[in-house]
């Protein structure tokens, strides 16, 4: 017994001094940091305070709102969107087991609504709940940031949070959403490659790098060349100290960027576009490009660029990819009409009943002989243009600038077709013309430059001069941009401008249209298969031999230039092809008569509509987009319209053999080529994507039946 209670003497003393030890220790660390705090708040306040204040006076730039890019009646081309992707926290400690299961019905019903065709209310069932069970397993990854949906519009976050369960808000629910801010196009593919397209970057915010702002700025296009005028200027932020929690005061605010009203007409680019794309699934070229322009204003109402996904498979289809109706090429035929016009003016042609002898072939200055196509013994100054003759016009030009080639060059660059045209599209190249050192060569070179080959030209700046004739000699500037605006305001208008006051006399620009008329009038022109009884127009065809690596190859670019109606020149059109199963009245001839006569049918040559049934494209979505809404309500209705168009409210499904196509949610153009494709006669009401089509989809197709659709934005 004594023994014991010697060793519980021994251990309470040993169990003391373990206490005492530890109580000297917590003192003394408490003692330090009693210490260091009295150091820190009175002996180095002063030094601590200054740390804190510099802390608080960095500066965190505030990025302002990029500015839309518009249409030219206001219509939203490109503008910024905030998307929101929902996540859910299994993981949350506030979600309850009772409440999960108590609405998990109501819920998944609410699912299976907005998100049509996706799984059923008994899939959606077994999902949530597979989930949540799943909270507790360690092994399980991703259930912190359980993806439900992604880009979603104001309008869908909204309606998501007012789902069964989910209306209970974050701190029950686990329901979380991320705000992502692009820059969207609600047209799509409509103007594009000019539209242009922007780089983000995230800028950090201070420490946090999660607490960051998103910077855009433009890489090609319209949204580079006027990048500095879209973006506006940078504000700056300091992070100030509330009571409870460190804010960010924006004391110098940012500037929000212009919204650029361009002189693309929606209207007026649906249809080129559409036309464009067509012929280039019929004629198989490596790429087309067609530029529209105004006439008096030189407002380019619509330039569209389509080129093969894959160069060496056409069946890949079609895309924007460069924008080749500013990229310079050898022009061919159509430079006939520039050389014609020195001509007049130079009086080298006076008299355009004159004849010139053409023969077979014309050997000059010792180069290899020209020929044409159609073999004339002669041909009158018309008929040069009317018929394309390569000998007519090498001869007319070489009569007085043979023994001077350059002067022909000066000639050029003295009506400004050298000159930058500043459209405002990043990357516009000018044309170029070399001649070399000897003049032997430079006058061979001087007679195939005539007829377009040897010099190189962007088809702006052929249609530019071809606007100038039509416009009865005035060269006025082709221009992408019509007006600045701000805050809703008008700010400043981009006005008509010239780039030579005259490039020919009114007289001469009657002779040249006169010629271009007959292009397609005359029995033997070379564009007489696009007469029709619609509207008449003038233009010139063009040819031109492909390079490769500096050699010229069989493959061909072919063109048609010109303007309509004739009689009183509203509109300049160019269409460019390379290569293809067709020559350039088929094929780019076509397109431009097609365009022409359209843009009649739809009454925009200031004429009445011949038909009420197809509303113009621009039309169709004045009442949803204005350059007038705030950015807010821009987000709203651009989101909402985009989420529309990408298949979130329905998904077309892949119609078999002998049924009618499902072409719900569509635009009009892309339901029509589906339902015409199969044979089927297309009628449509109202306006924006496909609600409704009368035909169910899947049922028996019976070709040549009438199909109603109704369209809702």
């Amino acid at each position: 017994m004594k023994t014991d209670r010697n060793r519980r003497k021994k251990n309470k003393t040993h169990i003391m001094w373990r206490y005492f030890l530890i109580t000297v220790g917590i003192t003394l660390v408490s003692a330090v940091a009693v210490f260091r705090l009295f150091q820190t708040t009175v002996i180095k306040a002063d030094k601590w305070n200054a740390k804190a204040m510099e802390s608080f006076g960095d500066v965190i730039p505030s990025i302002p709102e990029r500015g839309k890019i518009l249409a030219d009646d206001g219509s939203i081309l490109a503008a910024n969107v905030v998307f929101y992707d929902a996540k859910i926290d299994w993981k949350s400690e506030a979600i309850k087991r009772d409440t999960f299961y108590a609405y998990l019905p109501a819920l998944c019903d609410s699912l299976v609504n907005f998100f049509p065709g996706k799984m059923t209310a008994k899939e959606w069932s077994k999902e949530l709940s597979r989930k949540y069970e799943q909270r507790d397993n360690p092994k399980v990854k991703g259930l912190r940031n359980y993806a439900l949906a992604n880009n979603l519009s104001r309008e869908q976050r909204d309606r998501l949070r007012s789902f069964p369960f989910f209306n209970k808000g974050r701190s029950k629910s686990g329901l979380v959403f991320t705000e992502q801010l692009r820059r969207c196009k609600p047209y799509g593919s409509i103007a594009s490659r000019s539209i242009g397209s922007v780089h983000a970057d995230k800028l950090a915010l201070g420490d946090n790098k999660h607490d960051e702002q998103v910077v855009m700025h433009g890489v090609s296009g319209l949204e580079m060349s006027l990048d500095s005028l879209l973006y506006g200027h940078d504000g700056e932020m300091q992070s100030i100290q509330s009571t409870v929690r460190t804010l960010r005061w924006e004391h110098v605010p940012a500037i929000d960027g212009y919204d650029i009203m361009t002189t693309i007409n929606i209207g007026i680019q649906d249809i080129v576009e559409q036309e464009l794309y067509n012929m280039c699934l019929e004629a198989e070229p490596l790429w087309g490009a067609a530029i529209v322009m105004d006439v008096a204003t030189g407002e380019i109402k619509a330039v569209s660029n389509f080129e093969r996904r894959d160069s060496f498979d056409v069946s890949k289809g079609y895309v924007e990819k460069k924008n080749h109706a500013f990229l310079r090429y050898e022009t061919g035929s159509v430079m006939k009409v520039i050389s014609m016009l020195v001509a007049l003016e130079d009086s080298i042609v006076v008299d355009v009943n004159q004849r010139i002898p053409t023969g077979r072939s014309w050997a000059y200055s010792g180069g290899r002989p020209i020929t044409d196509a159609h073999v004339n013994t002669d041909v009158s100054i018309t008929e040069v243009i009317a018929q394309s003759s390569n000998i007519g016009i090498a001869k007319i030009v070489t009569s007085k600038y043979g023994s001077q080639p350059v002067a022909f060059s000066n000639r050029l660059k003295q009506i400004g077709f050298f000159d930058r045209l500043n459209v405002g599209i990043a990357g516009e190249s000018v044309p170029y013309m070399r001649f070399s050192d000897h003049d032997n060569s430079n006058r061979i070179l001087l007679s195939r430059m005539a007829y377009g080959y040897g010099m190189s030209t962007p088809p702006i700046y052929t249609l530019a001069i071809y606007n100038a004739i039509a416009n009865g000699g005035k060269f006025v500037r082709p221009r992408l941009v019509k007006q600045l605006m701000h805050d809703g305001s008008v700010d400043s208008i981009v006005p008509v401008s010239y780039v030579r006051e005259r490039i020919c006399s009114e007289a001469n620009a009657v002779k040249l249209r006169e010629m271009m008329h007959a292009v397609v009038h005359d029995p033997h022109g070379t564009g007489k298969s696009l007469r029709n009884s619609v509207i008449d127009f003038g233009g010139k065809t063009g040819t031109a031999y492909v390079t490769d690596k500096g050699r010229y190859t069989s493959m061909k670019r072919y063109s048609f230039c010109g303007f309509f109606p004739y009689d009183n020149p509203k509109y300049s059109c160019i269409v460019v092809f390379e290569r293809g199963k067709y020559g350039a009245a088929r094929s780019s001839g076509k397109v431009f008569r097609q365009v022409a006569m359209k843009m009649h049918a739809r009454g925009m040559l200031d004429n009445s509509r011949m038909y009420d049934s197809v509303p113009d494209a621009g039309a169709a979505r004045r009442g949803m987009m204005y350059a007038t809404l705030d950015n807010r309500s821009a987000r709203s209705f651009i989101g909402s319209g985009v989420s529309h168009s990408l298949g979130q409210l329905h998904s077309p499904q892949k119609a078999g053999k002998g049924e009618v196509p499902d072409v719900v949610g569509l635009g009009i153009r892309d339901a029509i080529d589906v339902l015409e494709g199969a044979g089927l006669k297309v009628k449509f009401s109202g306006v924006g994507c496909v609600y409704q089509q009368s035909l169910p989809p899947g049922s028996k197709l019976v070709k040549g039946a009438e199909i109603q659709l109704v369209l809702r934005n």
